[in-house]
């Protein structure tokens, strides 16, 4: 018979520790070499310089203004549940999600001050149809992690009317093969849902060199040298330069009941006129959302101008705006920044620094552009990211 108890707690009634075992250890070994180096090359990272196109101009006085947002956790999980995902049969279903887990999440992200998680249970969509998502007292926005041992995505938002309707991968052992990557990705947006590439340069997961038609990418995740974060950012940013067009969002990848992953940041600053799933959902298709470290940290708002009533509105992050001439103007706004650092980044490479001095500090360029290139910023302490808005691309 089935033990329907909660998966967190057959967990904790379940789980010894086992001693480590020569193969375990040469695995262990084995992930700690790849982040060595992988940690090495994400040091030695270097944008082109490319200031020379950048010509400081004086700002206008509190622009871009700030929108209405809404704060957003994304992959957010109810249980640790590798026993499902690489098994999802009916009889593991127990395994699939935690009742447990996903209360302490909506309480513990209330909490925090978010007004909306994003559920990604690996494999499995159950957790989006229990009963406490629609009396929860912020919004719940259904999804899952799409698993397997080529690489991981987040399917958000697509239409599901039960738990069958989950998008699953070949079974675990198989091999991932391109068609299964694309075939994902057009079964999610046939039912209208979004595609996230989530921490695509993880060692022993890392997913193909091809975005296969995503919509964006985790660019932002747990904060450990293993998840390669800055590789997760340089990966996009090379994409862009490319000319994809992918939208930069953080994940917080929290497990309850895990003993590293427990964490609740980074988030996400939506912006969106309402905080339900919707809304919410078209913002961050949109691209229109700024990477934070948490619901505390510094603010950078971005905005283009072409002429006319300079209110830097024309374009702001995620949109796509059209030039009328060999320059363009772009003021960003870094809101409680002082002290830390602020990097203009497009397809050329660096296009301003600058160490940040006040609370509501303006920076005004204009920029020699061509169609085909794109705008974004970072604000950093040191090599530690606080903010990171998405590009504003230049046709």
């Amino acid at each position: 018979m089935l033990d329907r108890s909660d998966p967190l707690e057959l967990r904790a009634r379940d789980q010894k520790l086992t001693p480590l075992t020569d193969r375990s250890a040469s695995d262990l070994r084995r992930v700690l070499r790849v982040a060595a180096l992988a940690l090495t090359a994400a040091c030695s990272h270097r944008y082109p310089d490319a200031r020379a196109l950048a010509e400081l101009v004086q700002p206008l006085p509190d622009l871009p203004a700030v929108p209405l947002r809404c704060l957003v956790a994304n992959h957010v999980h109810t249980i640790v549940s590798d026993r499902y995902s690489h098994d999802p049969r009916p009889q593991q279903a127990a395994w699939a999600y935690s009742p447990r887990g996903l209360h302490d999440a909506i309480a513990a992200f209330q909490r925090d001050g978010v007004a909306a998680i994003v559920l990604t249970d690996h494999n499995a969509i159950d957790a989006n149809f229990d009963p406490q998502v629609a009396r929860a007292p912020i919004a719940v926005i259904p999804g899952m992690e799409w698993t397997t041992r080529r690489g991981h995505a987040l399917l958000i938002g697509f239409a599901a009317v039960d738990r069958n309707d989950a998008i699953l991968p070949p079974p675990w052992r198989s091999a991932t093969t391109r068609a299964d990557f694309q075939a994902m990705v057009d079964r999610t947006h046939a039912r209208g849902g979004l595609v996230i590439i989530a921490h695509p340069r993880v060692p022993l997961r890392t997913w193909p060199d091809d975005s296969f038609g995503a919509d964006g990418v985790e660019v932002w995740g747990l904060d450990l040298a293993l998840m390669r974060n800055g590789a997760a950012q340089r990966w996009w940013h090379e994409r862009l330069v490319g000319g994809e067009r992918l939208l930069a969002i953080a994940g917080t990848d929290l497990h309850p009941g895990a003993t590293i992953r427990r964490h609740r940041h980074p988030l996400n600053w939506v912006y969106a006129a309402r905080c339900d799933p919707t809304a919410i959902l078209a913002a961050i298709r949109a691209g229109h959302l700024l990477v934070v470290r948490d619901a505390h940290a510094p603010q950078v708002l971005l905005g283009l101008e072409t002429g006319g009533a300079l209110d830097f509105a024309d374009a702001r992050e995620g949109d796509s705006l059209a030039l009328t001439g060999p320059t363009v103007d772009v003021q960003l706004r870094v809101l409680a920044g002082a002290g830390a650092t602020l990097t203009v980044l497009g397809r050329a490479g660096l296009l301003h620094t600058r160490p940040i001095a006040t609370a509501d500090e303006l920076v005004r360029l204009r920029l020699r552009a061509a169609p085909g290139d794109f705008i974004r910023a970072e604000l950093r302490s040191g090599r530690q990211l606080l903010a990171l808005t998405n590009p504003v691309y230049l046709r």
